[in-house]
């Protein structure tokens, strides 16, 4: 696919199998050409500024180059009564929203993507929405199947995920999260539960 390409990808620290320029994005962005595209993805939580994110982006992008943000928004969601309300998952989808405030982190700025790429000149912008289920609970396969990597990919990163987070803005002990990060791991397996994020793949051009 489109050969002719180069692609760079940034991060600060990067898997021993990929070529990566590790790099803050938060700071200043110094990088000594300009891009055709800027993709994010599940960045959620990674910037305290994501309108200034978008700004570096339109600075660093050729007219009539592209950014576009596909990404997660918390709380999680349902639509059928079937996530308990007293239960450890949607206390923990409770907990991650106070933490990300607390931190500066904010968990709550995805569904604003397209307002925050208008305010510094991107055009034609197109927002697509997708509900994004946490396990295998949907019946068309296509879904069942983004639901079985989803939770994988959070069960598998759960403590690590609530770890600083927890510890650093909440006031929680190792000990408590790690006890915790338990007990939703069993509510997110539970395929009775019908939760799912709101996730937006958001797209727009420099002019």
């Amino acid at each position: 696919m489109h050969p002719e390409a180069q692609v760079i990808g940034v991060d600060l620290s990067p898997p021993p199998n990929v070529q990566f320029e590790i790099d803050d994005l938060e700071e200043p962005w110094n990088f000594s050409y300009p891009f055709d595209y800027v993709h994010a993805m599940m960045m959620t939580g990674a910037f305290r500024d994501w309108p200034t994110f978008y700004q570096q982006a339109h600075e660093s992008l050729v007219s009539d180059g592209w950014v576009e943000i596909q990404d997660i928004q918390f709380p999680l969601h349902c639509d059928d009564n079937t996530l308990p309300a007293d239960g450890a998952l949607r206390r923990w989808s409770n907990l991650m929203v106070e933490a990300g405030d607390k931190s500066g982190f904010l968990l709550t700025t995805c569904e604003r993507a397209g307002d925050m790429m208008h305010e510094v000149g991107f055009v034609d912008i197109v927002r697509i929405p997708y509900k994004w289920p946490i396990n295998e609970w949907p019946r068309e396969a296509k879904w069942k199947e983004v639901g079985r990597r989803t939770a994988i990919n959070f069960r598998d990163g759960m403590e690590g995920i609530m770890m600083a987070l927890f510890t650093r803005f909440m006031g929680w002990s190792k000990e408590q999260v790690e006890e915790f990060s338990q007990q939703v791991d069993r509510e997110w397996q539970d395929t009775r539960i019908h939760a799912y994020f709101n996730l937006w793949v958001t797209y727009g051009r420099k002019a």
